[in-house]
């Protein structure tokens, strides 16, 4: 469901005298690139990935995969971003990192993400289609994230960062939502920041649900 363009290969006869050969190199076009982003609306099937981008106002759902990408994935303005659900099956790798740069939502559960995790902005908290409508909100749940995670500014519905293993600093701020911000169960091998968050992190019905396991200094407020 992806191009995999190949890379032009070019021979010189041996016959040609050498002055001539090394001009027409000059002449030759340059090689495509092995591999292209996959531009994601609608569902992408399991399988490997060169790197995923959604577009502005699009949506990509994989499902449960397994995928594997190996040069990341990039969620634009007002578009969403699901793969697994909570308590899943695992789902796959995605090396790269994951960057959200305004989007609606993005929802990972059960991967490995290598290059961490970059969420900056929101579109507010509804006008989504999936998984429960109109809502939007971001989650991620059992992951291993190599390379840390960043989650600031978000606007949606409701925030969820639980249950994660990550390898790097994790920092949680400035979100604002009108649901709940949960933030439990995790284990970092870093720092756990925390700052201007509203509601105040793990004061819901439902927060945690578990205190955070972190190796540095601990600034958000922990499930009593």
């Amino acid at each position: 469901m992806f191009d995999n363009l190949r890379s032009a290969k070019w021979s010189i006869a041996a016959s040609v005298p050498l002055s001539i050969g090394a001009m027409l190199i000059f002449l030759l076009p340059a090689p495509a690139s092995a591999a292209s982003a996959t531009i994601c609306n609608g569902s992408l099937a399991p399988g490997t990935y060169h790197s995923i981008v959604v577009p502005a106002g699009d949506s990509c759902d994989l499902g449960v995969g397994p995928v594997h990408v190996r040069a990341g994935v990039t969620v634009g303005p007002g578009a969403s971003f699901s793969l697994g659900f909570e308590l899943g099956p695992n789902t796959g790798t995605i090396s790269g990192g994951i960057t959200g740069n305004n989007a609606a939502q993005v929802q990972v559960h059960n991967a490995r993400i290598n290059g961490g995790v970059r969420i900056q902005g929101g579109a507010g908290p509804f006008g989504c289609a999936a998984p429960f409508p109109p809502t939007c909100f971001n989650d991620f749940e059992d992951n291993v994230i190599n390379g840390g995670a960043t989650l600031n500014g978000y606007n949606g519905f409701f925030l969820g960062f639980i249950r994660n293993h990550v390898n790097g600093a994790v920092t949680i701020s400035n979100n604002v939502v009108p649901d709940q911000i949960d933030i439990g169960s995790n284990t970092v091998h870093g720092t756990l920041n925390c700052s201007g968050n509203n509601p105040l992190e793990n004061t819901g019905s439902s927060p945690g649900p578990t205190p955070d396991i972190v190796t540095g200094r601990n600034t958000c407020n922990e499930v009593s």
